[in-house]
């Protein structure tokens, strides 16, 4: 099932680790805690959060919980979901493998958003580039159901935490299945093969349950969905503009930042199937008081993006551990149409619908 990987990109386990330790270079935008601790690959359970989501429900038949799509004749997919923390510095563009992820999730650090891009359905060599934890990673990935984590360390704080959540912790510093790509500039050229990391999660270790209810193929269209005419723009605190246009062609939402299109490695530009953006509040990380802390349990408003069409509504999400419940202004729970998702967090007033 291995890849391999590309010789001029391989460099020794010693120095990806001297690398994740050192924080970032002088040309980043935010700055990075200033010691990693190693953490060992180990599972944990966390004596919380036992409670299971009330919103989502499985998808008919053999389908990918956390896409919805019908699964081709032979796939497996009896493996844990794997979390990749990536980058989204202007120096890590583009990216390779985020259109290949089940879920990503947005959320602001220093200066720049990153994502968590949640892989189950799909397993792409290479993805990255990966970055360093924050504690705003915590809840999302207590939601994902004792997931594989992967990401280039953190500061010290962050992981005495990560030991604690149910999670399998397979970070760059205590793997030597990651690579550095030399064609691009340090910090931003950490890589992993998503199939290296899955084969290190134990044999036991759980699939997720979906995130989102689906569609049916005959389902009729929501009644409070409106359509959209022009973009759906997205304002981040200190960081780029995105926007979302629908596209028929694609069938999906055209994302765009800094006034241009947002591309993988391959050139063709990230189009998701359905958009969650559940508006938010930030607060300060208890590990470092320069890094900003996503609030992603609670509720509040949601504006959900799917099938050409904008659905407003609430979204509620009791504990880490349980899904979001997204409900539209009846009070019914909104589905999704199979496919990928993007899940960004932002705060009041930074969401406009054209």
């Amino acid at each position: 099932m291995k890849h391999s990987k590309p010789a001029a990109a391989l460099l020794s386990l010693a120095l990806v680790a001297a690398a994740c330790s050192s924080g970032d270079d002088t040309a980043e935008v935010e700055e990075e805690s200033t010691t990693t601790t190693e953490a060992a690959v180990t599972t944990t359970t966390a004596e919380e959060d036992e409670e299971t989501p009330t919103s989502a429900s499985a998808p008919a038949g053999d389908a990918a919980p956390l896409t919805g799509l019908s699964l081709p004749d032979g796939d497996d997919l009896d493996h844990p979901a794997l979390a990749v923390k990536m980058d989204n510095h202007p120096n890590a563009r583009p990216q390779t493998a985020l259109d290949q992820a089940d879920i990503v999730f947005e959320y602001r650090h220093e200066g720049v958003t990153r994502f968590l891009a949640v892989f189950h359905s799909q397993l792409p060599s290479p993805v990255g580039p990966v970055r360093s934890s924050r504690t705003s990673d915590f809840d999302l990935l207590r939601g994902l159901d004792t997931p594989l984590y992967s990401s280039s360390g953190g500061n010290d704080s962050v992981a005495a935490s990560l030991r604690s959540l149910p999670i399998h912790d397979v970070t760059a510093i205590s793997q030597s299945v990651y690579f550095r790509d030399g064609t691009r500039p340090a910090p931003h050229n950490l890589f992993v093969n998503a199939e290296d990391l899955v084969e290190l999660a134990p044999a036991d270790a759980p699939t997720p349950d979906p995130w989102f209810s689906y569609q049916d193929a005959d389902a009729e269209p929501n009644p409070t969905a409106t359509d959209v005419d022009g973009a759906v723009t997205i304002r981040y605190q200190g960081s780029p503009v995105v926007t979302y246009t629908w596209s028929s062609e694609a069938e999906g939402w055209l994302r765009a930042q800094d006034n241009r299109p947002h591309t993988t490695v391959t050139g063709d530009q990230l189009a998701p199937t359905n958009v969650v953006i559940m508006v938010t509040t930030y607060g300060t990380s208890a590990a470092d008081a320069a890094s900003p802390e996503v609030v992603s349990v609670g509720e509040g408003q949601v504006f959900v993006l799917t099938d050409g069409k904008v659905i407003e509504g609430t979204w509620t999400r009791a504990t880490a551990s349980d899904k979001p419940e997204l409900l539209d202004a009846d009070g019914d729970i909104i589905e999704l149409m199979p496919g990928g998702s993007w899940v960004l967090f932002p705060e009041s007033g930074q969401v406009t619908v054209s």
